[in-house]
């Protein structure tokens, strides 16, 4: 993971912005090529009947787009186009919080053009955003504990890079810098340019270009008529563009060998080589048209696919990106890649599948606009698809077309919520050159004898000027990227599709680099670039798991990673007398008889595992079906019944309703500050033991309970806390793509010596912003910090670990110089005087492509690696300290190892210390017989996360937010104001405590 990016995201699916190639040409001119009218088919010039029908979105009817008898005009002004640039607004708390890379007015990073490469975090040092460059821990060894062991990781060597040749860069000059990518590909594929300059250039596809020719140091300036390049008559306005090649240095590779070897530090020189290197790697299948590329990865139609309902196919590819490694060298890292297009298939058909509709007349059926429609011309349906289908490309077929249009592409624009026998457009007799107004409908049927079926249906505007097409001829072009998020059904199929074993996804992986076929690459044999076809087989470590503690007895889990409750007694129960507590359950079909069986189960089996003093009777009964009531009438009969504050609230539910669940934890967490419990009556039910200790984990754990304690093996290197020390968890998630509501910050910190139990925090942290704000670290870092040194004798902590999640390599300069010292200053003002204290900064990442594969002796049963593999060698930085930990066993699939850097270490750690300390933690995952994947801090601050979105500010009766169905990347409009401020999420009602107990888990 590279770059400015980073965070994680509250659902969604991946996504990229498509790229429409052509020049726009005025319609009715002469060689005029925008559309099927001058070519054979479609409109030459449309104009519609005074006043009828809309362009959803767009703020005008088709009669503003033209006038009768003339070629369409754009309007003056589009009312819904995403504005270039505006200001940030400003609230009455100060600026509005945004992502600085998002932001239009963002200042151009050096490292903004090797986005594709994983740089080191020191790289980012070139930036220059802090006055000084930030410090790095460095690594202090290797770990020495376990047993060592071989496994193949999916990276392979770079054997031989151009170091011996001389490489020349030439800055290119397209037009005046505004063009498009698509614009600037044409030109640069000239034959004018190809002519001037010759073969074996390298050029990323903007400003830069790389050769072993030497073109001489005066600036080249060639004029490309594309007109002419592609035998088109020219149109009114000239298709011409020049270009300018000046030549500006010449690249030494050494200083790249330099650096991986530690003997000159980042600079320039070293950028603009990894660059080149980067540019050189993904050249061939970037523009190989057998590929399609999609950033780093690269998919065929003849690799695997399957078609998902709702119009959409995934395809499985491949991942390549250049990495610099430990070891003094240069890596190739593959990896099997998925990722959902549309189906191409007619856009009728798209539109059917996509909304669940059984055949085109239901199609038109929810298109017409029905007698209750707020807007009589547009239907929910209409603008839905409007806004949905808008950029996709689409191509036209229909009878009797001219062979020259068959293939032509088109841009999406809009629909036109118009029928093609009311559409009306200016047919000019070609003998006596007089104008009729004819439909949309016998235009087709008396040029073309083509009878449109589905003439009730919308037509298509296009993005090419007076272009409208019936949609009944539309077919949407193979291989476009799908940007809307995936709803539950296609999640669930996708995670089928993408699972598969460690041998298969090794297998996917050599497919990948044979498809890839380095060895005959053009462009890597012109420049001497060798890669090795063979899988890095690196030396890794094997760690002794720790036992795990239980109250009264120790079990050793060995290296399954899995370990059962039966006839244990949790660590600790319950710290005060569990007697106000409640259950009540939903529906008719709940059956009272049912649930008081599994009540006593219940009891039973808590006390079995160590609770005392727990009230046998709990109140029951029957709720109201509206989640919110539900809560307050067991609250109060509850409460009612005990004379006392309720403690805990058990919900039995009938099913799976998300939004049912998420209001009755607001309801709770916010109103009533009570811990709560929510069950399926379907496992109620089947009153299954093992299910029951599963939720009491939970139940005891918000209890003031602690399940299980791993036991370190202090020969291991791992020591329990020697001083007071606080682990901290930070997390900062960001919504789905296209919804307007700000990231969560999640802040967790341990409560107890051995850091077993968490509490948590969570507030908005502003649009799609990394850094917790300072806001935010007194809101919630503060009091949960306060409550710390309260436990603790009212000490601040001498030692303090800050577990952060979500952050890429490029914000590990941010974490520091913005989060830790707002960290500093909340410990400073508890002390009350500076806080001395020392800091270790790890980051965790989930987010990258490294796997591993060990020997059939050094695995689980699947394949995959066993709890405790420790990779820190080949594929891992060369200066900084990270490693990755596999500490799970994987369910299904190929499991992933976590990537840890230390980032800070004021502790001054050796490596087998925190390696194991993380390792072991991860065996005391509060809710779970399992070992987990991620450091428990994070994991409690990804769950913390979760629950924000039952804290937003919103009433129940506008119903859920965002979900699938947003397109990807939607801007705001103009004609909406932007938010002065974003909200923050409703608070806890603090009366019971409900802040500093795990009711998160």
């Amino acid at each position: 993971m590279s770059g400015t990016g980073g965070g994680r995201r509250r659902g969604g699916v991946r996504g990229v912005d498509h790229s429409h190639s052509g020049r726009s040409s005025v319609p009715g001119g002469r060689g005029q090529t925008d559309g099927p009218g001058a070519r054979g088919g479609g409109v030459p010039s449309v104009s519609s009947a005074s006043g009828a029908g809309s362009a959803s979105g767009r703020g005008r009817g088709v009669a503003n787009r033209s006038r009768a008898g003339s070629p369409g005009a754009p309007p003056s002004s589009l009312s819904g186009v995403p504005p270039s640039s505006a200001s940030g607004p400003v609230s009455s708390h100060g600026p509005l919080l945004v992502d600085p890379a998002r932001d239009p007015d963002r200042i151009e990073r050096l490292t903004d053009s090797v986005r594709n490469v994983d740089l080191p975090a020191s790289g980012y040092n070139i930036n220059q955003e802090y006055g000084v460059a930030t410090e790095f821990a460095r690594r202090p060894g290797f770990n020495t504990t376990g047993k060592e062991i071989v496994v193949a990781a999916n990276s392979f060597a770079v054997d031989k890079w151009p170091t011996n040749k001389i490489i020349y860069q030439y800055d290119i000059n397209i037009g005046n810098g505004k063009e498009s990518r698509a614009l600037i590909s044409k030109v640069w594929d000239s034959k004018a340019v190809k002519t001037a300059i010759g073969t074996g250039f390298l050029f990323d596809g903007n400003k830069l270009a790389w050769s072993l020719k030497d073109l001489g140091s005066q600036e080249l300036r060639i004029l490309v008529d594309l007109d002419q390049e592609q035998n088109k008559r020219p149109g009114r306005n000239a298709n011409q563009h020049r270009v300018t090649v000046r030549r500006t240095k010449q690249l030494d590779l050494e200083v790249l060998r330099a650096y991986i070897n530690g003997q000159i530090s980042f600079n320039n020189a070293v950028l603009e080589s990894i660059n080149f290197m980067d540019h050189l790697l993904r050249e061939n299948p970037s523009t190989n048209k057998k590929f399609i590329a999609v950033r780093r990865q690269f998919y065929t139609r003849d690799t695997p696919k399957k078609v998902f309902p709702g119009g959409v196919e995934v395809m499985k590819g491949v991942y390549q990106s250049l990495r610099i490694a430990q070891g003094g060298k240069l890596v190739v890292n593959l990896d099997v890649a998925n990722c959902c297009f549309w189906h191409p298939i007619s856009l009728v058909s798209s539109m059917i599948h996509r909304n669940g509709l059984r055949d085109p007349p239901h199609l038109i059926s929810v298109f017409k606009p029905g007698p209750r429609e707020t807007d009589p011309k547009e239907t929910p349906h209409f603008r839905v698809m409007n806004r949905v289908y808008r950029k996709l490309k689409v191509m036209a077929q229909y009878k009797n077309q001219k062979p020259s249009t068959i293939r032509e592409e088109f841009v999406i624009d809009y629909l036109i919520n118009m029928s093609a026998k009311d559409f009306k457009i200016d047919v000019k007799d070609a003998n006596t050159g007089a104008k009729r107004r004819v439909s949309l409908y016998d235009y087709f049927e008396q040029k073309y004898q083509v009878r449109l079926l589905l003439w009730q249906l919308p037509l298509v505007q296009m993005t090419k000027k007076s272009v409208v097409y019936p949609m009944e001829f539309l077919h949407l072009v193979p291989n476009q990227r799908y940007l809307i998020k995936l709803d539950e059904k296609q999640t669930a199929d996708m995670i089928k599709f993408a699972v598969t074993r460690p041998a298969e996804r090794m297998r996917s992986t050599i497919e990948g680099k044979d498809a890839l076929d380095w060895g005959h690459d053009p462009v890597l044999q012109h420049f001497g670039m060798t890669i090795s076809p063979n899988m890095i087989q690196t030396r890794a470590r094997l760690l002794k798991n720790p036992k795990i503690q239980f109250g009264g007895s120790m079990t050793d889990p060995g290296t399954n990673g899995r370990w059962d409750l039966r006839n244990k007694k949790f660590l600790s129960t319950n710290t005060t007398e569990l007697k106000s507590w409640g259950i009540g359950f939903f529906s008719d079909r709940i059956d009272s008889l049912v649930v008081d069986n599994f009540v006593q189960s219940f009891i039973k089996a808590y006390r079995n595992h160590g609770a005392r003093n727990i009230n046998p009777q709990p109140y029951q009964g029957k709720l109201p079906n509206d989640a919110g009531q539900a809560v307050e009438y067991l609250w109060q009969a509850t409460g009612n019944k005990f004379q006392q504050r309720p403690q805990m609230l058990v919900f039995i539910v009938p099913n799976k309703d998300a939004f049912h669940y998420s209001r009755i934890k607001k309801s709770c967490d916010c109103r009533y500050g009570v811990v709560s419990q929510v069950m399926q009556y379907a496992h109620v039910q089947k009153n299954n033991l093992q299910y029951i200790s599963n939720v009491l984990m939970k139940f005891n754990a918000k209890l003031g309970g602690t399940t299980s304690q791993a036991a370190p093996d202090q020969q291991q290197g791992s020591k329990p806390f020697g001083a007071p020390t606080m682990v901290i968890g930070a997390d900062v998630s960001h919504p789905s793509p296209g919804s307007e509501a700000p990231s969560t910050a999640a802040i967790t910190m341990s409560l107890d010596k051995f850091g077993g139990r968490y509490a948590a925090a969570i507030e908005s942290n502003g649009k799609r912003v990394e850094m917790i704000t300072e806001q935010n670290f007194k809101e919630m870092f503060a009091p949960l910090a306060r409550h710390w040194a309260q436990n603790f004798g009212g000490r601040c902590p001498q030692n303090v670990y800050y577990f952060r999640d979500g952050v890429s390599e490029g914000q590990y300069q941010h974490v520091l110089n913005i989060e830790v010292p707002r960290i500093r200053s909340v410990l400073s003002t508890i002390n009350g005087s500076k806080w001395e204290g020392k800091i270790t900064v790890v980051i965790c990442s989930k987010r990258h492509h490294i796997r591993v594969y060990p020997s059939r002796n050094d695995a689980d049963r699947n394949g995959n690696p066993l709890p405790g593999t420790l990779i820190e060698k080949d594929v891992t930085s060369p200066h900084e300290w990270d490693f990755y930990l596999y500490s799970h066993i994987a369910l299904q699939g190929t499991s992933r190892p976590v990537h840890y850097v230390v980032i800070l270490d004021e502790m001054n750690h050796k490596a087998n210390q925190i390696q194991n300390f993380v390792y072991e933690h991860c065996y005391q995952y509060m809710r779970s017989t399992t070992s987990v994947s991620l450091f428990p801090a994070v994991y409690y601050a990804h769950l913390a996360s979760n629950r924000a979105k039952s804290h937003e500010d919103v009433a129940s009766s506008d119903g859920p937010t965002g979900g699938p169905g947003y397109k990807m990347n939607t801007k705001q409009m103009v004609n909406e104001p932007p938010p002065t401020e974003y909200p923050r999420l409703i608070p806890f009602n603090e009366v019971g405590g409900i802040k500093f107990s795990m009711w998160y888990i």
